[in-house]
């Protein structure tokens, strides 16, 4: 396949990725916005029974005992010689038709030693000023309104409109606490919050948030004034806030973004697999299309020195030369097995491929496998004018496996180390055990692996690049062959190399049982 095509594929992949992550990110925010919608209505719900909850108990305060049965009101002739304690108390009066206070009734609760009370009052109204300033049909003082009106109450008008310790302690911070939880988990909001209840004319914090600054939550949306009544008279606000507002959205789109997510990661792996399955067929044909270059190369040399030795003995003139005819056949007999050889590696490469391998396993003295080799190997060696030298020290060396194919391993490598060997070829096989494995390296000094190429020198029909040349005949076969024989004797191969020093193999085979 053609590389333009492979760049053009990622290029639409890539665009097609792109536009799909930026549609998913679409709906995503899009979600997000309704969820927030949701989430927003819920609160502002929360809120309106925060503050109808907060104005039960502020209505409900037990020190409230201006009208009740049991307590006396003060008089001149009043004894207050044993009074035992006092409690001060305050509610507001409010216009019985706008429902706006216009008064404060002070009270001081005396409590003395046979438990009677006597309750001394004292009514102050406001001034028009302050009725003009705390308007009850709109919220002026709200902290999200930036405008706030001009602070003209007068000293006492200011003084009054301050909620009485009584209250304060009535709406302590565990308090409100409960009752917001309680609003918030009747709307399913189970989620972490923070609140602060605020005086917006006196810009005071009875109650402090814990989490975030008090500059920082009077700009939290979720704003909740309370009720003027009987004790609250100017604007006191619950604030809330949610340290981790948008982790709630995730939470409650997990279906859906797990869904999302999990449609991405499956629209990435399968763009990943065809990608790469697109690249490995390029490079499956790149590496074919050397090796039937190669094997054409290989197969070519003995067909035309057949060809060449056919047309000589047809010759009529040689027919009375024995030795010239006889040489003229042994030629022939020679690449015609050279060509047997080719064709049944090429055949036990696809056997193993398949596993259709047969192993003939027998016990093995290593040593004299490699005296074999030596042996085999030793007209070539001799005819590059080099040296193969051995080192066999491993104590223990009988193993079991399987004759020829160990053999095979062997040649191959040696031959590696010839055929890619520059100068005189300079070959050392040795041998070392170490109780569990018995080692076998074959050392060459010839023009070594690219480091980069090392991962893949077992593969297939590869072959180390040099452009389109090929000085060293071969079809990348002989190395695949290698690692797959010795991995059926549940062994390893292992390669130390370095470019135009040299590489050693290394073999691990189990030693017997």
């Amino acid at each position: 396949m053609k590389k333009r095509i492979i760049v053009t594929l990622f290029f639409i992949v890539g665009i097609t990725s792109i536009l799909l992550i930026l549609a998913i990110f679409k709906l995503y925010t899009e979600a997000e916005k309704v969820q927030r919608s949701i989430f927003v209505n819920e609160v502002l719900s929360a809120g309106e029974t925060i503050v109808e909850r907060i104005d039960a108990t502020i209505l409900n305060d037990t020190l409230d005992l201006t009208v009740t049965d049991t307590a006396t009101t003060v008089t001149e002739e009043t004894d207050l010689s044993d009074v035992v304690s006092e409690f001060h108390t305050r509610k507001f009066v409010l216009d019985s038709v706008t429902n706006q206070p216009i008064g404060v009734i002070k009270s001081v609760i005396f409590v003395k030693e046979n438990n009677n009370r006597i309750v001394a009052n004292d009514t102050e109204y406001f001034s028009q000023a302050y009725r003009e300033l705390f308007p009850v049909d709109n919220d002026p003082w709200s902290p999200k309104n930036k405008d706030y009106p001009t602070r003209s109450l007068s000293f006492t008008d200011a003084n009054l409109v301050q909620l009485d310790s009584a209250t304060i302690q009535r709406l302590n911070e565990n308090t409100l606490r409960e009752i917001i939880r309680g609003a918030l988990q009747e709307e399913n909001i189970t989620a972490r919050f923070d609140f602060a209840l605020y005086n917006a004319f006196t810009t005071d914090f009875i109650i402090e948030p814990k989490t975030i600054n008090c500059e920082q939550i009077l700009h939290s949306e979720y704003v909740f004034r309370l009720k003027y009544n009987e004790k609250v008279s100017s604007p006191h606000y619950i604030i809330l806030y949610f340290p981790a507002e948008r982790g709630i959205f995730l939470q409650r789109m997990s279906t859906i973004v797990i869904l999302i997510l999990s449609l991405l990661v499956v629209c990435f792996a399968i763009s990943f697999v065809a990608l790469y399955s697109l690249y490995r067929q390029k490079k499956l044909s790149e590496v074919t299309n050397e090796f039937v270059n190669n094997m054409t190369h290989e197969f070519k040399t003995p067909i035309s020195t057949i060809s060449l030795a056919c047309e000589a003995l047809s010759d009529p003139t040689l027919h009375n030369d024995a030795n010239i005819r006889e040489a003229y056949i042994s030629i022939i007999r020679d690449e015609n097995d050279r060509l047997k050889n080719m064709v049944n590696n090429i055949l036990q490469i696809a056997q193993l491929k398949k596993g259709q391998v047969k192993m003939n396993i027998e016990m093995l003295d290593m040593h004299d496998l490699v005296h074999k080799v030596a042996d085999s190997v030793a007209l070539q060696i001799s005819s590059a004018k080099g040296s193969l030298n051995l080192a066999l020290n491993a104590d223990e060396h009988e193993l079991f496996g399987d004759k020829s194919h160990l053999q095979n391993v062997i040649i191959n490598l040696v031959e590696n180390g010839i055929k890619y060997s520059q100068g005189a070829p300079e070959i050392l096989i040795n041998t070392q055990s170490n109780g569990k494995y018995f080692l076998l390296s074959v050392t060459d000094k010839g023009i070594g692996i690219p480091k980069k190429a090392i991962p893949s020198i077992f593969e297939n029909f590869y072959r180390v690049p040099k452009g389109n040349v090929h000085d060293v005949k071969g079809y990348g076969l002989g190395l695949g062959y290698v690692k797959k024989i010795i991995s059926l004797h549940k062994g390893k191969i292992e390669v130390q190399s370095e470019e135009g020093k040299g590489s050693t193999f290394i073999i691990y085979l189990p030693l017997k049982k």
